[in-house]
């Protein structure tokens, strides 16, 4: 059971002098403050998890910083032989219990940890880490040829070479904003602010509605283990405001057998977490966890979300589940079909509609059973999929559809009064409308289409409409006749609205990530969140009044925020980016694929899908296929010059990126089926299902097709038919980093200690190169007889190593040539010249080395580009002379 803490607790270790001071601040107070206290009181079994803990999470502030992290590597493996990787795998989800030896040796480890990890910021702050410039005399590269990037890795064979130029500089070309899903709202009451969290250590703040400055508090300190940043649950709800309570529903990894399950319970006065509701799973890439509670009842949507179980279940939400809020007995559970609309409680009923088009009015109290259709006091079909959150005022109630549609009904029996077409629906959109905002007989509503409409309520007359820079997502508001909203640029808005005119009284650019998380009206503030994690609080002529950080942070020297918290749940930023015919397509976590000008970064199309994208957006012919995680279950293929869609099917979630290849496209399932489908119609020719997840990049060569799976076998397949030609045991599964196929041989990371060479005829291993208390979970690239892989140097967080080291291996025999930094989840990739390009999991840098290495073994570094944060699964797509990677800084960069 995780243990959990407020700010304002006792904190046991130690009270601090203020005659104590460190020379170095983290960035962080309560960390120094545990840093001073180590330096005085020895860590005790009472101090051990808090400790342990903060201790993890200032490796990755110093890693952010680019601090050199080899003396903590031993550290950390120590701790890696006595602690568990996680309790799902070796004990069935419960605590492990460690032996009064073993914590004698962990407090130990912990001491030392610190005394290693204060030796590192005192280097890196007197002896700041050189970044390696290229030699000034070298040109831009070009490509007359235009080589396409068309695949993850660039080719179906996944070897990391198309024989295009990489930068040769190591300067940024442009910027692009990358958000995150954060629909989490702040909420007001009286002069509080509720901001939800999703860092490991801290959950929930509540800070001054006049001034931001922090109130209290919610920490949670989670067991101790290898894989800490899977196994810490996280917070990404809009907080539910009770009169004793604030609520808000955890997302994370590891299924149903992990920590990520429950409704919690804080504290308003203390912070603390009184107590947890058993509310289900839910994966933290699905974005907004649905949850709604009065006095009397609490409500969310749920389906089982458990990628972790045999057989592998992913579904989107298809249920409505009722509890007694101050007990938390269910009430009744009643099943809706795929619905991407949060539940509206008002009083005792719920308003929820589903992606068939219904909106369903639900009694709360009355004790119908699962199956009794009286639970829905009335139904209301639209023309199209309801993929938003309702709104009402009165006895109305306003939503929109997909199909272009906006409707008032009568609340009370589901009767239409009124409804209006847009003139040209965004057909790239998965939520045509934000949810409406209605008061004083008005409604307002964005629309991807670009405009904000007004409505008067009872009539449904169109007062105005007025076109915005981008798409609005977010729940507009207004006040004394001006209008309020922002885009999906970031741009905030204030119209002035009178006598039948429409006046710009402000537009501003507080930031540049998208806005997607529904505006608040609060007295004479209006407050949001944006998708790159900030709080923007403005008065009602649009005057900034205060910016905080949803995530603990600090601004150094040189502007850039650095985290002093880490994001719970797993990575976010993960699509591989390719390049095609002038354009870089992406996939988002925040669940939208982009194509931009590869010269200018400038938006082409955007098309919004109903879950995230980890994957390539692979092309093939004309066409963009990529398939999402963690919502709804289509799979994909848009038009790639405009973003429309050619044809779907429904597959199933997809973790890793599609491989296209005469004609097929190969996928490999979360549900444990691997498929192939026709490319031109969507058609299924075949599928095959394995005994557990697949999250890995299917390879293709010849007339096989080569897959790896967490049930620890690879396969290689007949790709015409999915017949199994040989399967090879890994003793390990395939994760992040997946096999490549060049000429005939298999090139393999194991998610262990090994990398193996394989025969792509007979399964049969040709060599290994073994690294004992490392772990190869990077996918390699390879060329001109060699192959270049890497690993973890320590385990860190889990999903990020303490550092990741690559390895330029000979392609025949498996011996090392030459070692330097990076990889750890990103894979490199080669230019034209035979450059190895590769970005790190453990430090902000991305790499440029010369093929042939120093004489004495080690990597010859060409030049270094430093971005905001680390890289985590995405993998650089090399066109035209750039390379196009996705930081987790929040941007995809263009490095020329």
């Amino acid at each position: 059971m995780k243990q959990v803490f407020s700010l304002l607790f006792f904190i046991s270790f130690i009270v601090i002098s203020s005659a104590q001071s460190i020379k170095y601040p983290s960035g962080d107070a309560e960390l120094d403050s545990i840093r001073i206290a180590v330096q005085n009181h020895p860590t005790n079994k009472e101090t051990f998890q808090l400790r342990a803990f903060k201790m993890k999470l200032w490796m990755v502030i110093l890693q952010q910083q680019g601090a050199n992290m080899w003396p903590y590597v031993g550290i950390d493996n120590e701790m890696a032989k006595i602690v568990w990787w996680n309790t799902i795998f070796w004990n069935d989800g419960k605590p492990q219990i460690f032996t009064d030896q073993q914590m004698k040796k962990l407090c130990d480890i912990v001491d030392r940890g610190y005394e290693a990890l204060e030796s590192i910021t005192t280097d890196m702050n007197e002896n700041p880490r050189e970044v390696v410039k290229a030699n000034p005399n070298i040109t831009e590269a070009s490509d007359p040829n235009l080589i396409d990037w068309t695949h993850y890795k660039g080719n179906n064979g996944l070897s990391g070479y198309t024989g295009a130029p990489g930068p040769t500089r190591g300067e940024n070309a442009w910027k692009f904003p990358v958000g995150l899903p954060w629909e989490s709202e702040p909420v007001v009451e009286g002069n509080r602010v509720y901001l939800s969290s999703p860092g490991m250590r801290t959950s929930m703040r509540c800070v001054d509605l006049n001034t931001g400055d922090i109130i209290w508090e919610t920490k949670q300190a989670a067991e101790i283990m290898g894989d800490q940043i899977y196994n810490t649950p996280g917070n990404m709800a809009t907080p539910v405001v009770l009169k004793d309570y604030v609520l808000y529903r955890e997302t994370g990894s590891r299924g149903n057998k992990g920590p990520t399950k429950e409704v919690v319970y804080v504290n308003k006065k203390t912070g603390k977490i009184d107590r947890e509701v058993l509310a289900g799973h839910v994966d933290y890439r699905v974005g907004l966890p649905t949850v709604a509670a009065n006095e009397d009842f609490l409500v969310f949507t749920h389906s089982v979300q458990d990628i972790e179980a045999m057989p592998a279940i992913g579904l989107a939400y298809n249920r409505v589940i009722c509890k007694d809020v101050k007990t938390g007995e269910l009430m009744w559970d009643f099943n809706i079909g795929h619905t991407f609309s949060d539940p509206l409680l008002d009083g005792n009923h719920i308003y929820v509609a589903n992606q068939a088009g219904y909106m369903y009015a639900m009694t709360c109290r009355d004790k119908y059973g699962p199956l009794d259709a009286r639970r829905i006091s009335w139904e209301f079909r639209g023309k199209g999929p309801i993929n938003e959150k309702a709104e009402t005022d009165g006895n109305l109630i306003f939503f929109g559809d997909n199909a272009g549609y906006f409707y008032c009904l009568n609340k009370t029996t589901g009767e239409k009064k009124w409804d209006y077409k847009v003139a040209d629906p965004e057909t790239r959109s998965f939520r045509l409308f934000s949810r409406p905002y209605a008061k004083d007989g008005l409604v307002v509503v964005g629309s991807s289409d670009m405009y904000m409409y007004c409505f008067e309520q009872e009539s449904g007359k169109l007062l105005f409409k007025y076109k915005a820079d981008d798409w609005i997502r977010a729940k507009p508001v207004f006040k004394d006749g001006i209008f309020y909203f922002t885009t999906m640029k970031g741009t905030f808005y204030g119209l002035k609205y009178k006598k039948g005119k429409v006046k710009e009284v402000f537009i501003k650019n507080p930031g540049i990530h998208p806005v997607i998380a529904d505006l608040v009206l609060a007295d004479d503030k209006i407050l949001y969140n944006d998708s790159d994690l900030y709080t923007y609080v403005f008065d009602l002529k649009g005057n900034p009044l205060w910016t905080k950080s949803l995530i603990e942070s600090f601004i150094n020297d040189e502007g850039e925020r650095i985290f002093t918290d880490e994001i719970a749940g797993g990575a976010r930023y993960m699509s591989k980016p390719t390049a095609v015919d002038g354009l870089v397509y992406f996939g988002t976590p925040i669940r939208f694929v982009y194509a931009v000008d590869a010269e200018t970064g400038k938006e082409v199309w955007k098309f919004e899908a109903g879950a995230s994208l980890c994957g390539a957006p692979v092309y093939d012919n004309g066409k963009i296929y990529f398939g999402v995680h963690s919502g709804e279950d289509e799979f994909y293929c848009v038009d790639a010059k405009t973003g429309e869609i050619i044809w779907t099917q429904d597959i199933g979630w997809v973790w890793g990126s599609p491989n296209v290849s005469d004609g097929m496209v190969y996928i490999s399932g979360i549900d444990g089926n691997v498929q192939a489908l026709d490319a031109e119609t969507g058609h299924i020719i075949w599928r095959h299902r394995l005994d557990r997840s697949i999250c890995s990049e299917p390879a293709v060569e010849g007339d096989q097709v080569f897959f790896g799976s967490w049930d620890h076998y690879l396969y290689g397949m007949d790709k015409k038919t999915g017949f199994i030609n040989w399967k090879f045991h890994l003793s390990g599964g395939t994760d992040s980093g997946v096999q490549i196929v060049k000429d005939g041989k298999i090139y393999l990371p194991i998610g262990g200690p090994r990398f193996r060479r394989v025969d792509a005829k007979t399964g049969t291993v040709d060599w290994e190169f073994f690294e004992a208390g490392t772990n190869f979970n990077v996918t390699p690239a390879y060329y001109d007889g060699n192959v270049y892989c890497s690993n973890w140097q320590g385990i860190g967080l889990g999903g990020i190593c303490t550092v990741s080291r690559l390895y330029c291996l000979d392609a025949e025999t498996g011996k090392e040539k030459w070692k330097g930094l990076g990889g750890g989840l990103s894979g490199p990739v080669i230019g034209k010249n035979g450059d190895v390009y590769i970005a790190s999991v453990s430090s902000p840098y991305f790499y440029c080395y010369d093929a042939e290495g120093n004489p004495d073994g080690t990597a010859k570094i060409k030049w270094m580009y430093k971005m905001g944060n680390k890289v985590e699964e995405s993998t650089p797509a090399l066109y035209n002379g750039k390379a196009y990677i996705m930081s987790s800084d929040g941007f995809i960069h263009a490095i020329k």
